[in-house]
């Protein structure tokens, strides 16, 4: 059995991380808002999950890390695609 994953071959900006932060801020729950501000600058560069010998922009685009995108995915919602961002 073949499994097909997409795959977003695009670069990570900083427009898109800001787009995922502005995303993730639609979030009411105050114990997913509380993690969330634990790993609020995963995939900025700057985070506790992020490789510090990796620049923002060689990272692969999407969620920070993967509690992030845990969070993101039980409330629906999705890592901005390129296509969105203006540069």
């Amino acid at each position: 059995m073949d499994i097909v994953h997409e795959v977003d071959e695009s670069r990570m900006t900083s427009a898109r991380w800001v787009e995922s932060q502005r995303r993730l801020n639609a979030i009411t729950d105050s114990l997913a808002r509380k993690v969330i501000a634990l790993h609020r600058e995963c995939g900025g560069g700057d985070g506790e999950c992020d490789d510090p010998d990796v620049a923002l922009e060689e990272q692969a685009p999407g969620w920070g890390c993967e509690t992030t995108a845990l969070i993101a995915a039980h409330y629906g919602i999705e890592f901005p695609p390129a296509d969105d961002i203006a540069p």
